[in-house]
């Protein structure tokens, strides 16, 4: 293996590096080829100029023209394609880059899936800008960019479903050549941010010709050859030559709008699986040792109907039907071999024979593409781990050592421990303004929703048990329901109420219960809350400002345990170490803040 694969920073520097390259030389190329194609057309036009009496000599001209023509087509299209992946690589490894280094303002944060009233997702960011799917979302399509979306809102949150998924994971994290080039591809086709396709057979585009247009296909080819036949040994034909080949333009712009509506409705549906060709061919050939991903590859077909062979067929299919976009080609192609009907028959036969196929298809490339997106971000932190999972349902739900939050920068996140926490176990966290409560929070609940999803977590080690996870972090108010504040905060424990009453195991993360009433009235609710908590299947961890909170473990011992950050008031100086402590915080720094800053 490279050792560049050691270091992901050195290994997309590598690969943007060797793309920026291969970026210079491929230009040239395509610029000289293009030029070439230019020259071979006014050489046939010129040659019958100058030789348009001998019918024999243009009839050969203009055939060898032709010909070279559309070989030099076949060249610059596979050159093109070369260099938009090229170009997309170094896109990918410039991504990718910015992952590592937490950079995230301009990479893609899901912002549509932004939900205020979702368990979790709107407290621990998970959407948005420089959010943690941003972090995570290195996806190639609609699909599975979807998919990853749906996966952090609603996880399997089963052990058997959440190893087979860390397997994957791990395996294709150790491929990142292959998870690179799945992502440039998407930047190729230009479909990362696309909506999920709906591949129903009734909204696959309706392809059929008209008789004449089908005729055609047939009688101007056939009648053009036998013309420059007959033309090459001889026979005076040159005006028959020129009325067929007028003929036939004219007979192809007949049908060129039909043509072009057939086009963009095809790409539209099928286009942006139809660039994955390659991609399917390496997952069909792969050996892979995760039961998920050889799962996966059983439905990509076997035998001489492997998908990848199909959906090349189609990419050629939709790159011949590209060149009437070009009107050299479309002038030389169509006049002498009605090509925009020929593609198009093509076409509606491959859509007759396999459009139902594409759905599924569609549907297992997003899941690989999603396993990728994560397989990406283990490779791009090395340091992370896979947590062990609790398969006892009676286990723990949550344990971790050395737990950090990934949004944070290495060189200056402080790591924090989870003890041991199953259900029924309650952590009440006390500690002043600033010191640490809330990042603590969302760093448990950011972790734990990783190894739910089969992720890597920032830890030194972890244990997690598949639970229900919900937080209660960050509640809004709602001015469209007319609701307050307040309201809003006890439906959310409603919720959390109804569904440990049903029997659902959950991991429940709270900051400040009932902070819209008064003191008195918060303690007494607050009180009352946990302790028909402790009673129920559920772990739970709690911030408070209110040490009152603090005595619960009093109440229900080795159920309830008391955490804390402390803030450190020397003189004029407030210290915080972010370190989490056994007890309860002394120190509260609200009035020392007012004091400093001038407010009293």
């Amino acid at each position: 293996m490279d050792t560049s694969y050691n270091n992901p920073t050195e290994y997309y520097n590598n690969v943007a590096q060797a793309a920026r390259r291969e970026t210079v030389r491929l230009s040239r190329q395509v610029a000289l080829v293009s030029w070439t194609r230019l020259a071979v057309v006014l050489l046939a036009i010129g040659g019958a100029w100058c030789f348009w009496g001998d019918t024999q000599v243009v009839a050969t001209l203009i055939a060898s023209c032709v010909v070279l023509f559309l070989l030099l087509v076949k060249l610059h299209n596979r050159l093109f394609a070369a260099l938009e992946m090229q170009r997309a690589l170094e896109q990918v490894a410039a991504d990718n880059l910015q992952r590592i280094a937490l950079d995230l303002n301009d990479l893609d944060g899901g912002e549509e899936y932004i939900d205020a009233r979702h368990p979790y997702s709107y407290d621990l960011d998970l959407f948005g800008p420089r959010s943690l799917f941003a972090l995570l979302n290195a996806t190639a399509t609609g699909s599975g960019r979807e998919l990853l979306a749906r996966n952090l809102q609603n996880p399997a949150n089963v052990a058997d479903a959440i190893e087979q998924r860390q397997e994957a994971v791990k395996e294709l994290s150790s491929m990142p050549d292959f998870t690179t080039r799945l992502q440039a591809l998407g930047i190729v086709a230009g479909v990362g941010r696309d909506k999920k396709p709906d591949y129903a057979r009734n909204t696959a585009p309706k392809v059929k010709l008209q008789w004449w247009q089908r005729a055609a296909t047939v009688l101007f080819p056939t009648a053009i050859i036998a013309l420059v036949i007959m033309a090459l040994i001889g026979i005076d034909v040159a005006i028959y030559i020129e009325t067929a080949v007028v003929a036939s333009l004219l007979t192809a712009a007949a049908g060129a709008k039909m043509v072009g509506r057939l086009h963009t409705s095809v790409e539209r549906v099928v286009n942006h699986i139809s660039i994955y060709h390659d991609l399917l061919h390496e997952i069909e050939e792969h050996n892979f040792s995760s039961p998920q991903l050889q799962e996966l590859q059983q439905r990509l077909g076997k035998g001489n109907e492997k998908s990848s062979a199909i959906m090349r067929r189609l990419s050629r299919l939709l790159s011949n039907l590209d060149q009437r976009y070009n009107w050299l080609s479309y002038i030389l192609l169509n006049a002498l071999l009605q090509w925009d009907y020929w593609q198009a028959c093509n076409v509606a036969r491959w859509m007759e024979r396999y459009a139902d196929k594409l759905g599924e298809w569609d549907a297992t490339l997003a899941r690989i593409d999603e396993l990728c997106s994560l397989a990406t971000f283990t490779f791009g932190n090395p340091g992370f781990v896979f947590p062990k999972i609790c398969r006892d349902p009676r286990g723990v739900i949550i344990k971790a050592s050395g737990l950090g939050h990934p949004l944070i920068h290495r060189d200056r996140c402080v790591c924090n421990d989870v003890s041991a926490m199953s259900a029924g176990n309650f952590m009440v966290v006390t500690g002043a303004n600033m010191a640490g409560k809330s990042t603590y929070l969302r760093t448990v609940g950011v972790n734990y929703l990783l190894a739910m999803v089969g992720a890597p977590v920032f830890a030194a080690e972890m244990t997690a048990g598949p639970a229900s996870l919900f937080t209660g972090l960050r509640t809004t108010d709602s001015l469209d329901d007319g609701e307050s504040y307040f309201f809003a905060e006890l439906r959310r424990l409603q919720s959390i109420v109804e569904r440990a009453a049903a029997g659902e195991r959950m991991l429940i993360i709270l900051d400040e219960i009932l902070k819209g009433t008064n003191s008195a009235d918060k303690q007494k609710g607050s009180l009352a809350l946990v302790g028909k908590l402790v009673g129920m299947n559920i772990a739970g961890i709690i911030a408070t400002h209110d040490l009152v909170l603090g005595s619960l473990a009093d109440r229900f011992p080795g159920r309830v345990f008391n955490r804390c950050f402390e803030a450190e008031i020397n003189g004029d100086t407030l210290h915080f170490d972010y370190t989490l402590r056994p007890g309860i915080a002394q120190n509260l720094n609200a009035y020392f803040l007012m004091q400093h800053m001038g407010i009293v």
